[in-house]
């Protein structure tokens, strides 16, 4: 029996004795080999390799002294279940805790776990809020029999989380707020984990408390750059804090107000929709991004080691008395379900264009017109809008040349610049959606010419125009395929004359199929 003591003893005081034999950069790199491992067979989401990189996480946090948060233990169990909404119309899925340990023992391929621990601060009051710390654990696993392992992705910021929380350990009693530490699971397969833990703060009223989320998610290449920061204009001060924790590290850092890309997305987006503020900490898709070859030999460990500093240096100031922690108010528009009351893009369309000539039934022949320019839309509702846009415009025509119609033809050709402006109905959510638009158009007419002829005998001759300005009607109707990108078409009729060299006024008709790239 004694024996057996000693050994307990010597099996726990080990492990601590490795670890701080070890320098900083030296576990970070031995936590990315393990987890990066072949042998862990990219840690996709549900799968045993995804439990034997929590189990490795969970050992660490449990050797580090980090508390269990919820319910007495770090694991949060979720399972994906299919159910009938309350309406009866269908069927969706949603995240929601797992009624019991036996779906993770009966090894489910729809169980899930996340890991959420503490760090409980100091202070009387101020031990009540959380300043949330997550990195994702698992990966894409194995497909066409490659081995996805994931090393930047997120082998990188699971392991800087870790050893955040062995410093954070070290400095607890003077943070007056307190600091969850999560591994995320199946990020992945759509946020499930960051979703879960979000949604379970909600049902317990805790998630008021979180005064900033933070996802470390792929933080394993600082050499191809910088450090960066996207989510500062949600939380005050939140930039002098990132500009004086990267100083101190000697590290580059960018920040930036919202998470803008319309591509990808990190675990901050179930809190950022939920009104808290977040961070998303990354250096970059600089190394193999979803690909076999993102493996430990390539991170930067010197670099990552750097970056586990900078966070150490902003968690401990954000846990701090001194900082008020404040948000903002402000979300990006990718993490809101409305429309943002202002945007932007590029416009590229192309159509048939023709000269209706007025008091008859003559109408010349159509040639291809051509736009490209800005738009901008003003969102009152989220259904209702004004769009308009700024537009470089040339269109062209065909006629006969005197009254016989077998003397041969000219083309008539004008450069203007166009200012549509339409009302707009918007029909359908934020991302994909329809749109009618009713309206009208001014246009300054710049250039006008006529040519007459062909080959050799080619002439080309400037229009005087005397009448610049046209305008007309609009109407037209889009399609939002995606957030960033809609198709649809715009229709124009003048209600003014063209200078062209017909007998009579000639008003301009014009059909634009346009493509929109909004920002």
């Amino acid at each position: 029996m004694k024996y057996k003591h000693i050994f307990i003893f010597l099996s726990l005081l080990l492990p601590v004795v490795a670890a701080f034999g070890q320098t900083q950069t030296q576990r970070l790199e031995s936590h990315v080999y393990f987890l990066a491992a072949d042998s862990l067979q990219g840690r996709k989401a549900g799968s045993d390799d995804a439990r034997k990189a929590l189990r490795y996480i969970e050992s660490e946090y449990s050797s580090i002294g980090l508390q269990p948060f919820l319910d007495g233990d770090m694991r949060q169990y979720f399972i994906r279940r299919k159910y009938t909404t309350p309406n009866g119309k269908g069927v969706d899925q949603r995240v929601i805790s797992a009624d019991s340990v036996d779906y993770w023992t009966q090894k489910a391929n729809n169980v899930y776990c996340n890991l959420v621990a503490l760090i409980p601060g100091s202070d009387p009051v101020l031990k009540n809020e959380y300043v949330l710390v997550g990195a994702h654990y698992d990966h894409l696993g194995v497909r066409d029999g490659q081995v996805y392992n994931g090393a930047d992705d997120n082998a990188s910021g699971s392991a800087a989380v870790i050893e955040l929380a062995r410093r954070l350990m070290l400095q607890r009693d003077h943070l007056d707020r307190s600091v969850l530490i999560c591994a995320f699971d199946a990020e992945e397969s759509g946020l499930w984990g960051s979703s879960a833990l979000a949604n379970e703060l909600e049902l317990r009223g805790l998630l008021k408390n979180v005064k900033m989320m933070m996802s470390v998610d792929m933080v394993g290449w600082l050499k191809t750059g910088h450090l960066s920061f996207s989510g500062t204009g949600t939380l005050k001060n939140c930039s002098r804090l990132i500009r004086s924790a990267a100083e101190q590290s000697g590290i580059s850092e960018r920040h930036h107000g919202f998470e803008t890309s319309p591509f990808g997305a990190t675990d901050t987006e179930p809190f950022a929709k939920l009104g808290i503020p977040t961070l998303a900490v990354t250096t970059g898709l600089g190394s193999p991004y979803h690909k076999p070859e993102d493996d430990a030999d390539l991170i930067d460990y010197v670099g990552l080691s750097k970056v586990t500093d900078c966070l150490v240096l902003l968690t401990s100031a954000m846990a701090s008395v001194d900082e008020p922690m404040e948000p903002t108010g402000k979300v990006s528009p990718k993490h809101t379900d409305d429309l943002p009351f202002f945007q932007g893009g590029l416009v590229l369309g192309m159509g048939p264009n023709h000269l209706n000539i007025k008091n008859s039934a003559f109408r010349t022949k159509s040639l291809p017109a051509y736009q490209l320019g800005l738009l901008g839309q003003l969102n009152f509702t989220n259904h209702f809008g004004l769009q308009v846009d700024a537009l470089i415009d040339g269109g062209s025509t065909r006629f006969p040349l005197g009254d016989n119609l077998l003397e041969g033809e000219s083309e008539y050709g004008q450069l203007q610049l166009l200012i549509p402006a339409q009302l707009k109905l918007i029909l359908g959510t934020k991302d994909i959606n329809v749109q009618l638009g009713l309206g009208g158009f001014y246009g300054y007419v710049f250039r006008a010419d006529l040519v007459s002829g062909s080959g050799r005998n080619k002439v080309v001759q400037d229009i005087d125009i005397q009448h610049p300005h046209q305008y007309g009607l609009a109407f037209g109707l889009s399609v939002r395929m995606a957030p960033f990108i809609s198709f649809g078409f715009t229709r124009l009729r003048a209600l003014s004359g063209v200078d062209s060299p017909l007998p009579a006024e000639a008003r301009r008709c014009t059909t634009m199929y346009q493509i929109s790239y909004i920002f």
